[in-house]
């Protein structure tokens, strides 16, 4: 399936409100705020480099994946419907995850390193996160809502960690468990959603084939 024009300028309110909302909700970067204070405490001095860097990098991996999401398609013969399946699978897992609040405790000196790797990816941009986007970016969506969500989700996650400080005062500690689990459950009912979605539309092209 190729697109056209018309596919990638598309832009419906509605489902860009969706994908925005769900993608916040996937990379979760309030979440992410008590494990980068943990990981950045031996480089404090570094904080805002740190926050540039992997704002950049995980944007740009997920621009790259919703530009590239149609061709990877193609190439391997997988269908939006397949994707779908899997994606919701990721997700349930994402949000297990979130819900039992088991958050690697990874640790590095290096803030180089630290802001490509664990916080650029896989905490912010992560296999549901990338599901996430590779699954907007293919038609009825459009290409440029899926880039504008992108980019949006980039800044937002920048101003958080930016002033991630605040955001943890702000909450609390019980305050940030207690969204990271909200934002679990809101993962696996949109998960399960990707699921549905998918197994109803490959039973009903067998089923109208058959």
């Amino acid at each position: 399936m190729a697109y056209d024009l018309g596919s990638i300028f598309a832009f419906s309110p509605s489902s860009f409100l969706t994908s925005f909302f769900l993608l916040f909700s996937v990379v979760n970067a309030i979440g992410v705020v008590p494990l980068y204070l943990a990981l950045t405490q031996g480089v404090q001095d570094k904080r805002s480099q740190i926050v540039r860097q992997s704002t950049i990098i995980a944007t740009v991996i997920l621009l790259v994946f919703a530009a590239a999401g149609q061709v990877i398609f193609d190439l391997f013969g997988i269908t939006i419907n397949d994707f779908k399946i899997a994606g919701g699978i990721i997700l349930l897992i994402i949000a297990i995850d979130n819900l039992r609040g088991d958050i690697s405790q990874m640790k590095s000196t290096d803030a180089v390193e630290l802001a490509a790797f664990p916080l650029a990816t896989p905490l912010l941009a992560g296999p549901g996160a990338i599901s996430t986007v590779i699954i907007y970016a293919t038609p009825p969506y459009g290409l440029f809502e899926d880039f504008a969500v992108v980019l949006l989700n980039g800044l937002l996650v920048y101003i958080i960690l930016s002033r991630a400080a605040l955001v943890q005062r702000a909450l609390g500690r019980n305050g940030t468990q207690v969204f990271t689990r909200i934002v679990g459950l809101l993962i696996a009912a949109i998960g399960i959603a990707f699921i549905r979605e998918g197994v109803v539309a490959i039973a009903q092209s067998y089923l109208g084939a058959g």
